[in-house]
């Protein structure tokens, strides 16, 4: 091995070890905003009806964790074949990053104020902004084979390009529906859930997952 292959091998296990990190604070600070109820009196039906009460915050929490494990997900997949990296790719990666470690914010604002229009359009925005980057971490990084291996088939680069963009377009295709009503771009991210499997069955992985 090459001295300068052993330090970019380096550089990307710190990029990928601190990408992890974030992910795990991330995914850690999202069950803070979790509420036990206050019961006046210790009672079966009483704490039922609080955890009832409280059904929003469990509903939010849930997507995000998905959302958000569904992004590492990506995250650890296209990094499997980055075999180097620039200040480019780590700046992307920061940025990318930052808006990881917003998605508790992002859940809370959602939570408390998801009946307003503006709420809704911020949270569209936060969850999008972290599929968007992921996409150019990959166009930026496969752009000429710059980055990646070389032996990667065209077509699954090609296709990889285009399923990293699948969360983020939708979550950008609500915005609209928001000026109808909130609720309505609400109800367009469980499309998230089968767009991503009509994906995979349309367009399957050339290269098996190990």
């Amino acid at each position: 091995m090459k001295r300068s292959d052993y330090y970019e091998r380096r550089g990307l296990d710190r990029i990928i070890g601190i990408s992890d990190a974030v992910f795990a604070f991330s995914l850690t600070l999202l069950a803070i905003d979790l509420v036990v109820p206050d019961l006046q009196k210790q009672q079966d039906a009483l704490l039922v009806q609080g955890l009832a009460d409280e059904y929003s915050r469990f509903l939010y929490f849930f997507l995000t964790f998905i959302i958000t494990a569904a992004y590492w997900s990506n995250h650890h997949r296209i990094f499997r074949f980055i075999v180097g990296y620039d200040g480019i790719l780590m700046r992307l990666n920061t940025f990318f990053l930052l808006f990881i470690i917003m998605m508790p914010f992002v859940t809370k604002l959602i939570n408390e104020y998801g009946h307003l229009q503006i709420a809704v359009i911020i949270a569209a925005i936060g969850y999008a902004a972290p599929g968007l980057l992921l996409g150019l971490i990959w166009h930026y990084a496969s752009k000429r084979y710059m980055h990646i291996n070389k032996d990667l088939p065209e077509d699954f680069v090609r296709l990889t390009r285009i399923k990293n963009y699948i969360s983020p377009g939708i979550f950008l295709l609500s915005i609209p529906l928001s000026f109808i009503r909130p609720s309505f771009a609400l109800y367009f991210w469980l499309f998230l859930f089968p767009a991503h499997i009509i994906a995979d069955i349309l367009f399957p992985d050339i290269i098996e997952d190990d």
